[in-house]
């Protein structure tokens, strides 16, 4: 059985790279220097659901191999917060 994460822990957990795709949780941190598009495509969106972006950019089976490999766990859906404001590193964070 998976683990399952709620919406504050992803973005808790945004400095280790954690992101969600396809309600499943990810943590790229040990593929962040491997990414082909450098480490900041994922930095930048770390703690949040990058489901669209994925997506958009057309990955090969091989990213969808690597990506099997990173993941932790699903996200609770019912966890998503209504009210999210910008951190000081303008990051979205939800108000708990």
């Amino acid at each position: 059985m998976s683990r399952i994460f709620t919406w504050q822990e992803v973005g808790q957990n945004a400095q280790n790279g954690w992101i969600v795709i396809n309600d499943s949780v990810y943590d790229s941190q040990g593929f962040l220097d491997s990414h082909p598009g450098g480490p900041a495509v994922i930095i930048n969106k770390a703690g949040k659901d990058v489901t669209r972006f994925f997506k958009d950019i057309g990955h090969s089976n091989k990213a969808h191999d690597i990506l099997k490999s990173l993941k932790i766990g699903e996200i609770d859906k019912n966890s998503k917060p209504d009210i999210w404001q910008v951190d000081q590193n303008q990051k979205l964070v939800a108000i708990t």
